[in-house]
């Protein structure tokens, strides 16, 4: 039963030896040997222990070796023996035995397990040879004491005093050399810090809470003397108990501040040295979305009881950083809990001037007698019926009959049964169920469940996301106007069986390029995804705006303060993704990509540049792979001669600007100037800039001869030609060749007359309204633009501009010096916009204005016929995923969807594009509302490595509304397939798949829509 008694035992004391025996093989192929213990017993005793079933025996032993003691109690006639305990009696000169665990070697034994200052540490120190002279040192950081100890036998007892400053712990080191080998060990000694910790408690003022109620804690802080701990910082957080099953809190501030410390002290012998060269001066060369299975959520509140509506639920009810103690260690924190049914945890972290520390974390529930949960998907499609459950919990000691009631706002309808009466028995629950149809647009549906007693009731009201069925579009317009006194109008139409609320127009009419960046920033901030390019897309344009405008105090550029943390995030991401060869591929788990290895040293240059603290490990290990790749990027035969040119044009361009210039690899690429495309000869001619080279004004000449301009002359541009997928030739202007060569010139040439019509030509050629083609040509675009402001005088505008719409009046500024580097922006959105709109822009007076206007909408609320564009083809099927029996083994397989779809049961999704084959391919798929995507399947995963499923993929992700997959190298012909589980009865819209080229979105298709309906598996 676990109590101490009193009585009479049996103490043997055994000595254990161990001899070499001869054994055979279990094959009887040979005999090999081993050793085995032997034991004799030596010595007996009997002991009574007291009522507390504590007893002392002492034994001195008259050997050296192992002494096994054993002890034996006598209970109803039977003798129970123990396990037993082994000790080592060590003897000055007796033989070191071969059986201990480090035969060989140093052994040190201490006495206590811990020490406190003032004490002293008895170690018992074995040696693998005799007459040995001792170097004893205790070391940490440094080496802190040494002395020598001669020691004539094997052994030697040395005494430790414990100082304070070992705390809280530290190393004794015993070394010697003989014969020309040098034996050395160390031995930790915990040296607790306990006066440098804080006792700290939480005392709450109850243990159980109605949501909405105010906790009252109080926060104590003692010495470890007992005393008051005044003047402590505290910080207190209260978090829902749920998030930590999630991930557990592993942080304590004790083992922060005085957990153990490893010892950085080495001690070697100059015999394990070799050395040659020469003397002098030398450098040295030293985390799914967790898925929630049903979102059956604990939404966590009075003759019938008019109950509190709770629709306030958070994760995180409290944040306090700094409570204060007062003179008596204590103070007190009021908490109001939100609506969660739940356990709080509340977590305290103490800390005082002289840097005492202490944690601890107390628990306080809320809870009802009566509760009402709801079971929702994550969100539904406009269109969508879905069943939606609610479930209510008699906790009141009887049983209970509930009116249960659903209401359903923004547009949605409860079909039928909107409010039922139900008897729940008591600590028992009831499931309602009620049929109900979400809108034909988009928007948010908000449910209110109701369970009414005489007793108690409840009541929860929480948002339904309704996503748009369609798919989406984008449109856009983009012109300069320059003369003192025009007016230009615009059309920009919606389809009429476009989704009505999910729809916007955004205008902007910027007073100058440096205003006109700040859309495309927050377009780039903004993107969902984040590959390792878009990573660099995301901060590192943000990061060269922020620092040509800085002194611009008029500039508005979004989170400017929060600029750092942004940096920092994108940083560690990056390296996150670092490969273990030092470079970088589109996304963690590919090959390693010349050019993304470019992309980041580059960005990373630039951002060291712009003040960031960088890694420089991270930089000098992917420079030394970015030399490697240049030694065979021009065997790579996926892409034509002009790419691969262009690319290890890149190549050279990071590697020089990020180090140590290289004449070698930038004379071989002046040699190859011809092989360049406008693109390669740019970045030639940055990289010649960088070096002081005088060719790169020569290259800049050739650059600025080579541009083409508009009828008018007021634009100018850099070309490409590329192949389309029927082989045609094709030659047009590109942004990042003109992003690039305006960036060169910007640099080599600032007073070039050819600059404002480049900035012209990328400001009026942005394909989606505020952004260029994809993220990458909207960073190189920024990029180009910003380097040319650095050198314009653009900032002095002086006239007023205004924007109609539809004949309507919608905005009006003027534009001055004042505000030039903030754009004039009108937004509208949902229903407020009308299908035919009409954007008049009228400028009054001097200056040049940039204006774009986009039109984002999802046509096709009805159904969504397949479609593709430049030869790209995507279908989409569902499949059954059952369990079958082969040969008296089971296997997963597919099988055309027929009959009945029920709860419970798991589909496929099965996605094929075909087309000409290209690169950085990416396939959105939105799912059914009523199921949820899986990872594996009874012990088949479900991705590319299992055989016959899928194709490969650089990365997939499951997002809460769609599934989306990036594929690095498209061959022509992928299938991709995932499966799902069915979780919510309905009859579900499905919105159409669509794919893409991110860097060439004119390739694109989507599949049609389509609809499924699910039962209730009953």
């Amino acid at each position: 039963e676990g109590k101490p008694v009193a009585a009479s035992v049996r103490l043997q004391f055994v000595e254990r030896t161990w001899v070499k025996v001869k054994k055979k093989y279990d094959d009887n192929s040979g005999e090999y040997e081993t050793y085995e213990p032997r034991d004799k017993d030596i010595a007996s005793a009997n002991i009574t222990t007291s009522a507390q079933g504590e007893g002392i025996y002492e034994y001195t032993p008259d050997r050296a070796g192992y002494i096994l003691i054993k002890s034996f109690l006598t209970e109803n006639g039977k003798e129970i023996e123990s396990l037993g305990e082994e000790v080592w009696v060590a003897g000055r000169n007796d033989g070191y035995n071969y059986s201990y665990p480090n035969y060989g070697s140093i052994t040190m034994i201490p006495d206590k397990k811990s020490y406190q200052p003032g004490e002293t540490a008895k170690v018992l120190v074995m040696l693998p040879t005799e007459n040995a002279n001792l170097f004893v040192t205790t070391e940490l950081m440094s080496v802190m004491s040494a002395r020598n100890v001669q020691v004539k036998g094997r052994s030697v007892l040395i005494d430790v005093p414990i100082e304070a400053k070992y705390a809280p712990n530290v190393f004794l080191n015993v070394s010697y050399v003989q014969d020309n080998e040098l034996y050395t060990d160390d031995q930790m000694l915990a040296v607790p810090a306990r006066e440098k910790t804080l006792d700290v408690t939480l005392i709450p003022n109850k243990q159980e809470y109605q949501p909405r109620e105010t906790v009252t804690y109080q926060v104590v802080a003692r010495n470890s003397d007992g005393s008051p701990a005044t003047g402590a910082e505290i910080s207190v957080g209260v978090v829902d108990e749920a998030i930590y099953s999630i991930r557990g809190d592993y942080d304590n501030i004790k083992r922060e501040f005085y957990g153990r410390r490893y010892n950085q002290v080495e001690t070697n012998f100059t015999t394990s040295y070799y050395f040659e060269g020469y003397a002098g001066a030398k450098p040295a060369t030293i985390a799914q979305n967790s898925k929630r299975p049903n979102n059956l959520a604990d939404f966590k509140n009075e003759q019938l009881v008019e109950p509190t509506v709770r629709k306030n639920f958070k994760d995180t009810a409290f944040w306090q950083p700094a409570v204060i103690t007062g003179a008596d260690g204590t103070a007190t924190v009021a908490v109001k809990l939100p609506d969660n049914l739940t356990t709080w945890r509340a977590t305290a972290r103490a800390v005082t001037a002289d840097t005492k520390v202490g944690q601890t974390i107390t628990r306080v529930v809320a809870r009802k007698g009566i509760i009402i949960r709801l079971a929702t998907p994550r969100f539904v499609t406009a269109g969508d019926t879905v069943t939606l459950s609610g479930i209510v919990h008699n906790y009141l000691g009887a049983d209970k009959r509930a009116q249960v009631s659903l209401t359903v706002s923004g547009g949605g309808q409860v079909l039928e049964n909107a409010t039922q009466s139900v008897t729940v028995t008591k600590n028992g629950e009831q499931r309602i169920d009620w049929r109900v149809a979400a809108p034909q647009q988009s928007g948010e549906l908000v449910l209110l469940a109701k369970a009414l007693t005489d007793t108690e009731s409840d009541a929860i009201q929480i948002p339904l996301p309704v996503n748009p069925r369609g798919l989406r579009q984008t449109n856009g317009a983009s012109a300069t106007f320059s003369a003192d006194n025009t007016q230009q109008e615009y059309s920009l139409d919606i389809p009429a069986d476009a989704d009505a609320t999910a729809r916007s127009l955004r205008v902007e009419a910027a007073p100058s390029v440096a205003a006109s960046l700040f859309g495309a920033l927050d377009y780039l901030t903004g993107y969902p995804y984040g590959c390792v390019e878009q990573t660099m897309s995301r901060f590192l344009p943000t990061v060269i705006v922020a620092q040509a405008l800085k002194d611009v105090k008029t500039a508005r550029l979004e989170g400017k303060d929060k600029l750092k943390d942004k940096v920092e995030k994108g940083l560690e991401r990056l390296y996150n993704m670092q490969h273990d060869d030092g470079g970088w591929g589109w996304w963690k788990d590919d090959e390693t990509d010349p050019f993304m290895t470019s992309y980041v040293i580059d960005g990373l240059a630039q951002a060291e540049k712009a003040g960031f603290d960088i890694e420089n490990s991270r930089v000098t290990r992917a420079r030394a792979r970015l030399k490697e790749l240049l030694g065979v990027a021009t065997t790579n035969d996926q892409f034509d001669a002009v790419y691969r040119a262009n690319t290890r044009a890149y190549m050279v361009y990071a590697y020089v600007i990020s180090g140590d210039s290289d004449a070698a690899m930038v004379n071989e690429l002046v040699a190859r100037e011809d092989s360049l495309s406008h693109y390669g000869r740019a970045l030639l001619a940055l990289t010649l800039h960088h070096r002081k080279d005088d060719r790169a004004k020569q290259l800049a000449e050739k650059i600025a001869q080579s541009a083409v301009g508009n009828k008018e002359e007021t634009e100018a541009a850099w070309q490409r030609a590329w192949t389309d997928y029927r082989k045609e030739q094709h030659i047009e202007p590109d942004v990042e060749s003109t992003a690039l060569s305006l960036k060169a010139l910007s640099r080599i040439t600032p007073n070039s007359p050819l600059l404002p019509k480049v900035a012209r030509w990328l400001v009026n050629h942005r394909k989606f309204g505020y952004y260029w083609d994809s993220t990458k040509a909207t960073a190189f675009a920024i990029s180009g633009l910003t380097e040319y402001l650095k050198g314009s005088q653009e900032l002095t505008p002086d006239y007023t501009v205004e924007i109609y719409l539809n004949g309507a009046l919608v905005l009006t500024q003027r534009a001055t010096s004042a505000n030039a580097a903030t754009p004039f922006v009108y937004e509208i959105k949902g229903a407020n916009l009308a299908a035919t709109n009409r954007v008049r822009i009228v400028k009054r007076g001097r200056g040049n204005l940039y204006l774009t206007a986009g039109l984002d909408y999802y046509a096709g609320n009805g159904d969504v016929a397949a479609a593709g564009a430049n030869g790209l083809q995507l279908t989409r099927e569902y499949l059954r995923l059952t369990l079958q029996e082969v040969n008296g083994k089971y296997k997963w397989k597919t099988e055309p969807l027929t009959g009945e779809v029920k709860t419970g049961d798991l589909l496929v999704s099965r996605l094929r594009a075909k087309g000409a084959a290209g690169q950085y391919m990416m396939i959105e798929d939105p799912i059914p509302a009523g199921a949820e995507q899986l990872y594996t399947v009874g012990g088949l995963d479900l991705d590319y490595s299992e055989k016959n499923w899928s194709d490969w993929y650089s990365s997939r992700e499951f997002r809460d509304n769609r599934t989306v997959y990036f594929l690095r190298w498209f061959d022509g012909d992928v299938t991709f397939q995932y499966a799902l589980r069915v979780i919510n009865p309905g009859d579900f819209r499905l919105a159409p798949a669509r794919a893409e080229f991110m860097y060439d979105p004119d390739v694109k298709a989507n599949s049609d829509s389509g609809a499924l309906r699910f039962e209730d598996k009953k």
